[in-house]
């Protein structure tokens, strides 16, 4: 009877043996329909009479790997996605969306991780190539998705049904699009005037005289826009202005981003979102660096100064407009909460800046529960997230660039973070060494201001310096200066 048990592990590892076999199998089958797509955009040329044809004959042999090759080749999506679902929250729940170039319906898809896609009446996904469209029918079915409509046909010629759009989006289309002045300006006749927005993204090249955050250099406006012109794409910069000269441009972001099996490439592309043009437009963002030899981070997370002093003073109202620094943006979001009229803050390192403007973004954003996380306990177990989907659509370019690749600061403690926070972070390493780590928590969490000032009185090292030899007292404080408050400590 007990060799019946010895058949269980032997089961098991054969069960596992298949597993991992399967895996195997699913690996390289995704290798190989990478390489179909690879091989359709690098040596199959699209051909054709009429564009339509050059579409199947280009996506065609690829359609069925479509989804998979994309996700890690077209970033601009999930951005995009998010900061229109950002901009309709307050919407209702009748909102009609038109995914023009919507391809296999991934879009879609995707959207449902930033907004439920039960506020959609209807959503249309247009798009001229066959292959596709069958793709998102297949998904649509699967899904079960009951208001999402899929359209084989003309971006120039569509309409939706109800005549108006909350929502259009050009998903990596627009450049695919040769007729795009009659594409935009058939987008823009139904999008709704009031609170319709337009989004797109795609990738491109600059102009020569571009706006300044869209800049780049000669060679690499050559090479992206020659090497997507073999596959009929045109990525210059055509498209964008007509789309600034159209519409009032709410928000925009250029980055960079990998390509699958291409190292050391990195394509640029961009989003923009904009709205039929009203009195309100951001102006356009200049591009920002640092003064030669800044650090890379910012130096102070707080402002260490005491406000209240400054507000006896100054007697701020809503008529003044105050220019103040930036610095850990503490006093410059203070003076509007003393009810100044308009306070512009300025600061020569752009961290700084970028810093105020997501204390800033996520006061206006965000649950009081989640603002306190971030910045009053420094840690936020679902920052990711939140940055995804609430912050980074309503921040400008260079704050998105600067917070993508920190928000593990509120994973370690905002406040061991930049220069300062080095140093508060070496000095209570070295408090909790020497023994008075338990007179800092006590002083922090004593009740009153005369038991805070009885444990100050009563810490040694404070007697120390109070009581002790001058001479000694000088040379200590000095060895802690030059160990903590040097330029590699701080910067």
């Amino acid at each position: 009877m007990g060799a019946g048990g010895d058949a269980r592990p032997y089961g098991q590892s054969k069960l596992v043996k298949r597993i991992r076999s399967s895996d195997k199998l699913r690996k390289f089958g995704g290798v190989k329909d990478d390489l179909i797509v690879l091989k359709s955009i690098w040596l199959n040329k699209a051909s054709g009479q009429d564009h339509a044809a050059r579409l199947e004959s280009f996506y065609g042999p690829q359609a069925h790997a479509y989804d998979r090759f994309r996700s890690s080749f077209l970033w601009g999506r999930k951005p995009l996605l998010a900061a229109c679902a950002a901009r309709l929250q307050h919407h209702g729940n009748d909102l009609i969306w038109v995914d023009l170039g919507g391809g296999t319906g991934e879009n879609i898809d995707l959207m449902a991780e930033y907004m439920p896609l039960k506020r959609f009446k209807a959503v249309y996904v247009v798009d001229l190539c066959h292959s596709l469209c069958e793709q998102a029918k297949q998904k649509v079915k699967q899904k079960g998705w009951k208001n999402v409509h899929v359209v084989e046909g003309d971006a120039c010629t569509f309409q939706p049904p109800e005549g108006i759009a909350t929502l259009v989006t050009f998903s990596y289309s627009l450049s695919m699009i040769p007729p795009f002045h009659s594409a935009i300006d058939r987008a823009i006749s139904y999008l709704d005037p009031n609170d319709g927005f337009l989004g797109v993204c795609d990738f491109y090249a600059s102009g020569r005289y571009d706006l300044p955050c869209r800049q780049l250099s000669f060679l690499r406006r050559f090479f992206w826009r020659a090497t997507f012109d073999t596959d009929n794409i045109d990525i210059g910069p055509e498209r964008r202005a007509y789309l600034d000269h159209r519409l009032s441009r709410a928000w925009e972001v250029n980055s960079q981003g990998s390509i699958p099996y291409v190292p050391f490439l990195r394509a640029p592309y961009y989003i923009w979102i904009g709205q039929v043009p009203q009195l309100a437009s951001i102006m356009a963002e200049t591009k920002i660096e640092a003064p030669s030899g800044f650090p890379a981070t910012f130096l102070y997370t707080m402002s260490w100064e005491d406000p209240r002093p400054d507000m006896e003073v100054l007697k701020i109202n809503n008529r003044d407009e105050v220019l103040t620094l930036s610095s850990g943006g503490c006093n410059s979001l203070n003076l509007l909460l003393h009810g100044a009229g308009h306070v512009v803050s300025v600061d020569c390192n752009p961290a700084q800046s970028a810093l105020l403007e997501l204390k800033a973004t996520a006061i206006r954003e965000l649950e009081y529960e989640d603002v306190w996380a971030m910045f009053g306990e420094g840690r936020h177990p679902h920052i990711e997230h939140l940055f995804d989907t609430k912050l980074a659509p309503f921040l400008s370019q260079s704050a998105n660039h600067f917070w993508q690749n920190r928000l593990w600061y509120f994973k370690q403690g905002l406040y061991y973070q930049g220069g300062m926070g080095g140093v508060i972070w070496a000095l209570q390493t070295i408090a909790t060494f020497l023994g008075m780590g338990h007179s800092l928590k006590r002083l922090a969490y004593a009740q009153t201001l005369e038991e805070q000032q009885a444990i100050w009185n009563g810490n040694w090292f404070v007697h120390f310096c109070k009581q002790g030899n001058a001479w000694l007292v000088d040379i200590f404080v000095r060895i802690l200066a030059v160990i903590f408050l040097n330029r590699f400590v701080l910067w």
